[in-house]
């Protein structure tokens, strides 16, 4: 009976707020909600977590679950809808009620935040980390990719299915789990820290700056459109596609 409880609650109050601030915490909160019904003695769940970055950065990570059989990556997102894209793009699109609009493509926020983790926590091997994509109720994704994208209904099933598996002795999900605990940062303030960072690079790159370097950016043209590319490249390797619009996610 806990987890209907829980799933109707989380149904509920992302149904209750519709605006686009309190959709994003709703949808990691729906997210979470449904996390806390796996077993303990199988799986260890961490919410928004932070861990280390390139250019002096942090990453959020949503949602990250422990198992013998591996780790999975959950990244959320309160967009629903009819949603269509391809893995390699970096925005999406998302039609519901008649309003069509570009938001970021999670798959590609998602492959971030594992590269990390594993540039962080060398030992959890090439084959342990798997990424799935958690959308708003009702989201209806067309995108063609192997990574699971599921909604809060179906999140714990998802996740049970990628790691699935006995207990047994608990002895490699207490090391992963102990392997990441240590590069997570848990400072006081992280949160506001972390977009912080994020304004003054966004700052830099605005005014024609390389936020790794401090040079001057170039505008290029390549196969798949303009992008901007450190002066000093190839010795600095920052590079970035050229935004003509504002994106929401």
């Amino acid at each position: 009976m806990f987890y209907p409880v829980l799933l109707a609650v989380a149904i509920s109050i992302c149904g209750f707020f519709s605006f686009p601030g309190p959709r994003g915490f709703l949808a990691e909160l729906a997210a979470r909600l449904v996390l806390m019904t796996l077993d303990k003695k199988k799986y260890i769940v961490m919410n928004d977590i932070y861990i280390p970055a390139y250019d002096g950065l942090y990453t959020q990570i949503d949602h990250l679950i422990v198992s013998n059989n591996g780790v999975v990556v959950v990244e959320t997102k309160s967009f629903g809808g009819d949603i269509s894209g391809s893995p390699r793009e970096k925005y999406w699109k998302s039609s519901k009620g008649g309003h069509v609009k570009k938001v970021l493509n999670p798959i590609r926020q998602n492959s971030y935040h594992i590269k990390m983790l594993r540039q962080n926590c060398p030992g959890l091997g090439e084959g342990t980390i798997h990424s799935v994509v958690c959308l708003s109720f009702g989201a209806n994704a067309e995108v063609g990719t192997r990574t699971p994208i599921t909604t809060p209904m179906s999140l714990r099933k998802t996740v049970v299915d990628i790691l699935g598996g006995e207990p047994g002795d608990g002895k490699t999900k207490d090391r992963m789990a102990t392997s990441i605990g240590g590069i997570i940062i848990r400072s006081a303030g992280i949160r506001a820290r972390h977009r912080e960072l994020l304004r003054a690079r966004e700052k830099k790159i605005r005014t024609g700056f390389c936020p790794r370097c401090g040079a001057r950016l170039l505008y290029k043209r390549g196969s798949r459109g303009i992008y901007r590319i450190c002066s000093r490249y190839p010795s600095c390797k920052f590079r970035m596609e050229k935004p003509h619009n504002k994106y929401t996610n």
